[in-house]
Parts: structure tokens; C-alpha cells; sequence
């Protein structure tokens, strides 16, 4: 689960907008992961595998849709009290710098985490190892 891919800002679309991009990225096979805000004044965040960054890109293009891109770790974690620093703390010890931290609680039983440091590659193996 724990694995580098792309989150989407999707500059404050209204509902209607987000369902429109979130068909057409799946008719073409795009499995995007909408993490849509509580307040619409903010954006939306749509988070898309590595591999398919290029055609999300094309589609969003040809939308004329408004967004801002950055890579990030996407993790899943348990829904409970002290689990986001465990891994910020193995992050940490291994000298990374966190830049970036967005979560979401998905239900009762786990949250999605999207991190940005100064390097995701070695970030994932500190949450790894």
C-alpha cells in the first residue's frame, strides 16, 4: 500500500466538476483516489498511480481543468491515536525532512496519509525497514 504516486489539486471545483473528472479519468482506465475537502472553498485532492500521471495529465488538459501537481507517499494506517507520528518519527531517524502532510480519516478503522519529504524514495524505505 505504502507507494509514491501524484496528488492533484484541483483548484475549488464545485461537485459537479469533481464527478465529471472522476468518470472520465475512470473511463480511461485512471483509478483515481478523490479525497474531497469538507469546506468547497479549498481544493479538491485527487491522487493518481505514477503510471498513470502522463495520461491523467492529457485528460485534465483537455478538460481545461485548473490544477497544481506533487508527489507524495500515499500510506494507509490504522485509525488511531499516535500512528501518523510512528511514522513521521521512522521517517525522522532516518535524517528526511517532511515537507508535506495531509490525512484523512476514511472510516472507524483506517486513515490515507499523503506525505512530501525532501526524498520519497528514502522515506518509503524508513517506513519499510
Amino acid at each position: 500500500m505504502d507507494r509514491i504516486m501524484t496528488e492533484i489539486f484541483l483548484e475549488k471545483p464545485n461537485f459537479k466538476e469533481v464527478s465529471k473528472v472522476s468518470r472520465i479519468l475512470g473511463e480511461h482506465g485512471i483509478k483515481a483516489i478523490i479525497l474531497p475537502p469538507e469546506d468547497r472553498n479549498i481544493n479538491t485532492h485527487l491522487v493518481v498511480e505514477q503510471s498513470d500521471l502522463a495520461e491523467a495529465r492529457k485528460l485534465l488538459g483537455e478538460m481545461g481543468a485548473v490544477y497544481v501537481e506533487k508527489e507524495v507517499i500515499l500510506i494507509r494506517l490504522e485509525n488511531k491515536p499516535g500512528t501518523m507520528a510512528m511514522a513521521a518519527t521512522k521517517i525522522a531517524e532516518k535524517g528526511i525532512n517532511l515537507t508535506y502532510a495531509f490525512s484523512v480519516t476514511m472510516n472507524d478503522k483506517y486513515s490515507l496519509i499523503l506525505l512530501g519529504s525532501d526524498d520519497n524514495k528514502e522515506a518509503i524505505k524508513a517506513l519499510t525497514s
